[in-house]
């Protein structure tokens, strides 16, 4: 296997199966209160401990099938490479959390041609942050996009469509990316998410947050191949490492 940290730019996409046991015995370790912890956390944390700096991600979590959790990660290892990584240094208890036998990768194009259509599915985080204080929130404040808006018009009697604003600051993502151009845009789920962090103080302690969390669905155009692989490697809007941001694409109109 090459030098593992010189292995910058390839990019896979890697499907892993992990151990919901294993992953509550991971959280008692590391002190977590495993009652409160959201799945994307403690799979943050189990990625983490295995790969550290190599861990995948952006990820999503696909599904929970009683034992294990399903998740798709984009990597700039292979799923071979990653367990030589941890096989390396993992702790023993850390390195079965993976059921290894089901970890598979494929490589992703190295390029995408400018003007390429294709489909996509995302789970992301709409906030923003608000560079000053308002009426409603002070400076700094991560506040959900569809609020800010709100918070803007300010007027009962005006309507906002959470996915028209959705729509909005995803295109804005893409612009400023310099990635693609947004071509259809669907908000296929939405719900109001308890999240688990911790800061960074000496003692790290534990806070439980709220935010949005938006499935997108839709059509985009590749504008710069370079920047869209790097949009693919870096993922979009906040909390990338927690389970948001991964860009799943797929054939257009899919």
């Amino acid at each position: 296997m090459d030098d593992i940290s010189s292995a910058q730019s390839p990019l896979f996409m890697i499907q892993m199966w992990l151990d919901l046991r294993r992953l509550v015995e991971l959280g008692r370790a590391l002190h977590l209160p495993v009652q409160r912890v959201d799945d994307s956390y403690i799979t943050h944390c189990a990625l983490r401990e295995l790969f550290g700096d190599h861990a995948p991600g952006p990820f999503s979590l696909e599904n929970n099938s009683g034992r294990h959790l399903r998740i798709l990660a984009y990597s700039s290892l292979s799923a071979d490479d990653l367990q030589t990584t941890a096989q390396a240094f993992a702790s023993p208890m850390v390195y079965q959390i993976p059921d290894w036998t089901r970890a598979v990768s494929k490589p992703m194009p190295k390029t995408f041609l400018q003007g390429t259509h294709l489909g996509y599915e995302l789970r992301a985080c709409p906030v923003i942050r608000k560079s000053s204080s308002g009426k409603y929130h002070s400076a700094g404040a991560e506040v959900d996009a569809f609020l800010s808006r709100v918070w803007e018009v300010d007027d009962p009697k005006v309507a906002v469509n959470r996915e028209d604003v959705y729509r909005d600051w995803l295109a804005d993502q893409f612009t400023r990316s310099g990635a693609a151009t947004s071509k259809s845009v669907q908000l296929k789920q939405f719900s109001l998410e308890r999240m688990f962090r911790r800061d960074h103080e000496q003692h790290r302690q534990a806070t439980p947050i709220k935010r949005p969390a938006a499935t997108l669905t839709g059509d985009l155009e590749v504008t710069d191949s370079a920047k869209f692989i790097e949009l693919l490697r870096r993922g979009i809007g906040r909390h990338r490492a927690f389970g948001f941001g991964m860009l799943k694409i797929r054939r257009p109109g899919g």
